[in-house]
């Protein structure tokens, strides 16, 4: 076991074992709560009890920080959607229906904007963000973009559709937590999914499967 360590923070003495995992953790759920675009160290590290000293010599830097929380964050969801890929047996729209209401739940609300937040600072920043621009897009087109192909639609329109489709569903997304107006948002998603099975039937046509 880490070597315990003990610091005292505001007053409060909090025992931390020195393991980088609880910290990430800790830091994951504070900026969950608060969002990054006025994060700075000494709130941070007094709501999670430790130093900034802690802090510096566990992440080196804000952005650091900022880079591991989402790397947590955006992997946990990619992990959750490639996984839900893999263990469904269903058509593309029907999984993809059936993701669209497990990410309704309340615990999802906060990582949808936490990434949203960093979607607009990487868009204003984008050397800063760098590793977030891409991986934002593709990390979540391919796990779409597998499916379709394992449904028989060729790579390059498999590529063309999970585009599309994601497009779609981030932006729905982004206004359902701008507006709270879930109703509205899923009746789009609704409309759109009967628009794309029949692209996604022709294409398995054309490619000999049925």
């Amino acid at each position: 076991m880490p070597h315990e360590q003990i610091e005292v923070v505001d007053g409060r003495t909090r025992r931390w074992e020195g393991r980088k995992s609880d910290l990430v953790h800790a830091a994951v759920e504070y900026v969950l709560d608060t969002g990054i675009a006025e994060l700075t160290l000494r709130p941070l590290g007094a709501a999670i009890g430790v130093s900034n000293t802690t802090l510096i010599r566990q992440f080196g830097s804000k952005d650091e920080i900022i880079r591991v929380v989402c790397q947590q964050i955006h992997g946990q969801m990619v992990a959750s959607l490639s996984g839900f890929w893999q263990r469904s047996e269903g058509r593309p729209a029907d999984v993809l229906r059936a993701l669209w209401t497990l990410w309704l739940a309340p615990e999802y609300a906060r990582q949808f904007t936490f990434l949203f937040e960093l979607y607009g600072l990487a868009l204003r920043q984008p050397e800063r963000f760098e590793w977030f621009a891409s991986s934002v897009v593709y990390d979540w087109l391919r796990p779409l973009q597998d499916a379709l192909v394992g449904e028989g639609v060729e790579p390059t329109e498999a590529r063309t559709l999970s585009t599309l489709i994601m497009s779609i569903v981030r932006g729905l997304y982004l206004d359902m937590a701008g507006t709270h107006d879930v109703d509205r948002a899923g009746e789009a998603f609704e409309m759109a999914m009967r628009l794309i099975e029949p692209l996604v039937a022709d294409d398995r046509r054309r490619n000999g499967r049925r």
